[in-house]
């Protein structure tokens, strides 16, 4: 068994507000740092999204970009442990078959734990990050739990109400029209929950809930799991709904959630208008920098 969960843990998976739990993820060879190597070396780099990031908790325009990286997978650990970078290994469960196996047997054992729990699709993303690096205050489309391998950090999490993010800030998020930053205020730490992940920790929170990470100490290495649900994605299609809504009746308020005729109404329009859509996504941030190995912080600027 990969989880090691109580009674509680079971009870929290998909109620209740964040929440940490155990298990053994960590023990696998293939996070350690020759099994961290050679999966770096055997997947595509489109999937490895390097980023670089300031100090400021407030400085989200920081949060900047590389191009894809082909140094070789040791000295890339070796950089970003002496360095200031994220590593977003986007996809890698579909990328690897090793890591593949691991997500699906993990989300076996929790759904032969919790009642009632048959997510309809799961993505993985590995993490590898500095031990000062940061990810400024943001949301997420769909629930995720963080999985945490090496090193540590702090998770905050905050409310999801309008104060910590306004309703057509997260509908513009859902809709693919605006990226997952959000304004931050330092005010914000009064009601934010808090928790420091060691290795074997894994942690979990409300769907669209905003929350920032900050390392603390060494590599930093987690898994970041992101699973649909029916009624996820429900939540999802009235949210881009909502933004539909806004957006080609110019409406300033639109409640959150109307009787069900309506809401069924504004998913299946999200739904559509989402296929229609998917040509004109967002583009990604441009590049600022490449890794270098050779610069203290592993990131030289482009000019």
């Amino acid at each position: 068994m990969r989880t090691s969960w109580t009674y509680e843990d079971i009870g929290r998976w998909e109620s209740g507000g964040p929440h940490v739990a155990r298990h053994r993820l960590h023990e696998d060879p293939v996070f350690d740092t020759d099994g961290l190597a050679a999966l770096l070396d055997r997947i595509p780099r489109d999937i490895v999204h390097p980023y670089t990031m300031g100090t400021d908790v407030t400085r989200t325009d920081e949060w900047q970009r590389g191009r894809t990286t082909d140094v070789p997978g040791a000295e890339l650990l070796e950089t970003v442990a002496r360095g200031r970078l994220w590593l977003n290994v986007v996809g890698v469960g579909d990328a690897d078959p090793t890591l593949g196996r691991l997500t699906r047997g993990l989300y076996e054992e929790i759904s032969e734990l919790v009642p009632g729990f048959a997510p309809t699709s799961v993505k993985t993303t590995l993490l590898i990050s500095s031990p000062t690096a940061q990810v400024y205050y943001h949301a997420d489309n769909q629930p995720n739990a963080l999985w945490h391998l090496r090193g540590s950090k702090r998770v905050h999490v905050y409310p999801r109400g309008s104060r910590f993010i306004e309703a057509r800030q997260l509908e513009a998020i859902v809709a693919g029209r605006s990226d997952e930053q959000l304004p931050y205020d330092p005010a914000f730490e009064e009601h934010a929950w808090s928790a420091v992940l060691e290795p074997g920790q894994v942690a979990w929170w409300p769907q669209n809930s905003p929350h920032r990470v900050a390392n603390l100490e060494g590599l930093n290495v987690s898994l970041s799991t992101e699973h649909r649900t029916p009624a996820s994605t429900r939540r999802e299609r009235i949210d881009a709904g909502n933004h539909l809504v806004r957006q080609r009746l110019g409406l300033a308020r639109v409640a959150e959630h109307d009787s069900p005729v309506l809401d069924h109404g504004k998913a299946i329009a999200a739904r559509v208008d989402g296929r229609i859509a998917r040509g004109r996504q967002l583009p990604g941030p441009r590049p600022t920098f490449v890794v270098d190995p050779s610069q203290p912080t592993g990131v030289r600027e482009l000019a």
